[in-house]
């Protein structure tokens, strides 16, 4: 049942006191931010399998109605690097892996403040690896992560290039955290977010960011190299604060020159990680089903424009960039 937008929002904006208040331990938000990412919901005969172990982190495999064999979505869930879970995503991931014909595994990776950086990106380094070496054909899997998630899924892809290892078919980024150096700083502007205000990226940045450098290039991707990526679909909400990660990264993708390309989808009207509330927001499950249609499509080798990998592309050639408004 779909609801007003004006509704959603203001149900959000009741948590917003909570997730801004110091006197409120991280285990008590891990269980508020579970609670609102388990209301997105999978399509009906998703099967959920018992959790198991790969590369020592423990994952959730979810099995949509249109899986195809073989065809992986491996998303990384948000939640400021300190919060949310594999468990709490799996709607979430299930209905964008439904709409990319592809299973979702969805790693519970380790969480800050008890995890700084870099073990979160080393254990889902780790974890890509394996699931290559178990068979899993790069060319047939896709990254995606929204919000912390998004911002781990570009320092992954980064990392990956930069070892010469395979790189997935695409990346998919949801409402992507990509600059913590403006966190640290304190420059990030506000916006009109019902839930999400600088105060609070601020106040998870430095846990994440422990003693290492905010502006290292695999802590704000956004900062980083950007050529020999793999294709980029990047979808933001004007109303977020953290939107303007995504016209960062933009920017800096247009100047590049490197290869690769961004495609860029807009949302103006809407606020930080909408996409959770599919079944509940009517643009939540337009978007969700285009952005996992899209990512399907790149890990599709019928597709006549199937990507190249990134490493064997002449890094002269110019970026492909496409910008998409989109409206409630």
């Amino acid at each position: 049942m779909y609801l007003p937008p004006l509704i959603i929002r203001g149900g959000l904006r009741l948590f917003r006191p909570a997730f801004a208040s110091r006197k409120i331990s991280v285990a008590t938000k891990r269980r508020l931010v579970d609670g609102l990412a388990t209301a997105a919901r999978p399509p009906a005969g998703t099967v959920y399998e018992a959790p198991s172990r790969i590369a020592g982190l423990t994952i959730e495999r979810v099995r949509p109605p249109r899986e195809e064999s073989g065809r992986v979505l491996l998303f990384l869930h948000g939640g400021g690097y300190a919060l949310g879970s594999a468990r709490g995503y799996r709607g979430l991931a299930g209905a964008l892996a439904d709409a990319a014909r592809m299973q979702a595994v969805i790693p519970d990776y380790p969480l800050a403040p008890e995890n700084p950086y870099p073990r979160a990106l080393r254990d889902v380094n780790d974890l890509y690896l394996q699931l290559i070496n178990d068979g899993v054909d790069p060319q047939h899997l896709v990254v995606a992560g929204d919000s912390a998630g998004g911002g781990l899924t570009l320092a992954l892809a980064m990392t990956l290039r930069d070892q010469g290892a395979p790189l997935p078919a695409g990346l998919g980024l949801i409402c992507p955290w990509l600059d913590l150096a403006s966190d640290t700083a304190g420059t990030r502007a506000a916006g009109r977010d019902p839930l999400v205000i600088p105060k609070m990226t601020a106040e998870w940045a430095t846990p994440y960011t422990g003693q290492a450098d905010p502006a290292d290039p695999l802590i704000s991707p956004a900062r980083g190299v950007l050529a020999g990526l793999p294709p980029i679909v990047m979808h933001s909400a004007g109303r977020d604060p953290i939107a303007a990660d995504a016209d960062l990264l933009e920017r800096r993708f247009a100047a590049a020159g490197g290869s690769g390309s961004l495609s860029h989808h807009r949302f103006p009207t809407l606020w930080h990680d909408f996409h959770l509330q599919i079944g509940f927001l009517r643009s939540a499950d337009t978007a969700v089903a285009s952005l996992g249609a899209t990512l399907g499509d790149l890990a599709d080798p019928r597709q006549p424009d199937h990507a190249t990998p990134a490493a064997a592309v002449a890094p002269a050639a110019p970026p492909r960039l496409a910008t998409q408004l989109a409206n409630d």
